[in-house]
């Protein structure tokens, strides 16, 4: 049986990612995998039970265990920034696809989620 895990960053900017798909990824993944530096952009959009804080040193082991117990669902790994230029990502994904090749990850292109902003209260 395989699994989808599907990568999303954060976005600084506070770009709408409304447009990108990403908000409907987070509504729609049973779980959400967070590294530290998203985490709380991650419990912005999703429950708190449905997201996992992990570090890039134990997300190979925790990730893999989730697709070895054998979800249903597909799950999301919500990193901070661009994806494609996280260094510790690229090691997690080569630790997955050595030990969990039944896997589907997919780097989700231009999907990006903005953290949330604080905003003064109106009176």
């Amino acid at each position: 049986m395989s699994h989808d895990l599907v990568v999303l960053g954060t976005d600084p900017s506070g770009d709408d990612a409304s447009r990108t798909g990403a908000h409907d990824l987070l509504a729609e993944a049973g779980t959400v995998f967070a590294f530290p530096q998203a985490e709380s952009t991650a419990l912005f959009y999703a429950e708190a039970w449905r997201v996992e804080p992990v570090t890039p040193r134990d997300a190979v082991a925790r990730i893999g265990a989730w697709a070895a117990a054998g979800p249903a669902d597909a799950a999301v790994l919500l990193v901070g920034g661009d994806p494609a230029g996280d260094a510790a990502l690229g090691a997690v994904l080569d630790g997955l696809a050595r030990t969990a090749p039944a896997l589907r990850v997919r780097i989700a292109e231009g999907s990006r989620v903005a953290p949330p902003h604080r905003s003064p209260l109106i009176g």
